[in-house]
Parts: C-alpha cells; sequence; structure tokens
C-alpha cells in the first residue's frame, strides 16, 4: 500500500484536503482523482497529489480531468 496526499486549491485558497490516503496501486490514485474532479465545481481548481515523501507525482486541473474521463453519449 501507499499513502498519498490529495489537495484541491483554487488559485492560493485551499477548497479540500485529504492526507494519508492509503491507496493499493497507482490505478486507485486516479479513480480518487476522477472522484475529487467530479465532487468539486469551483472553476479554474487544481489537484495535487504527493506521495509519503512529498514529493508531486500528479498536478492537474480538474476541468482536464472531468474532461478526460467523460463517458460518451449512448447512441439510440
Amino acid at each position: 500500500m501507499s499513502v498519498y496526499s490529495f489537495e484541491v486549491s483554487s488559485g492560493p485558497v485551499i477548497i479540500a484536503q485529504q492526507d494519508s490516503v492509503e491507496l493499493a496501486d497507482r490505478s486507485a490514485l486516479w479513480d480518487r482523482v476522477a472522484e475529487l474532479a467530479r465532487e468539486t465545481k469551483e472553476p479554474g481548481a487544481r489537484l495535487i497529489v504527493r506521495d509519503e515523501a512529498g514529493e508531486t507525482v500528479v498536478s492537474i486541473g480538474l476541468w482536464t480531468v472531468r474532461n478526460l474521463v467523460r463517458k460518451p453519449a449512448r447512441a439510440a
């Protein structure tokens, strides 16, 4: 298990922060990133994920995440 911290911010304001989140693998990391993107509606919000050593492993805008994980519309 790896431990990560997640920080969602809009400019200098921290909107949400989750510390010491244990995840089984990196795919679980991206599931959490997508979940935070769906939950956060703040325009211009950004997500930074750090590992146990404090190194940044993900730095991405939530608008980008929402557009990357958007499910295609079903054909009628």
